[in-house]
């Protein structure tokens, strides 16, 4: 089953707005999971799962205090 509201860019979105609301830094992780493909985490619940969670699964990170450049 696939949900249009859990692509890459709505999660992106999603983890850039708790970044700034929060000010820690928030990611996106692909579970392996088919009716769950993506979720956003804070970097708490990435260190809690860091024997599941492999580098190749990191999708995206959204860090509040980090330099962009336009």
């Amino acid at each position: 089953m696939y949900n249009p509201f859990l692509s890459q860019k709505h999660c992106a979105r999603f983890a850039t707005r708790r970044a700034f609301q929060t000010g820690n830094v928030w990611h996106v992780i692909e579970t392996g999971n088919p009716a769950i493909p993506l979720a956003v985490v804070d970097d708490s619940m990435l260190f809690e799962m860091a024997d599941v969670v492999r580098i190749e699964d990191l999708v995206f990170t959204a860090d509040p205090f980090a330099e962009s450049a336009a």
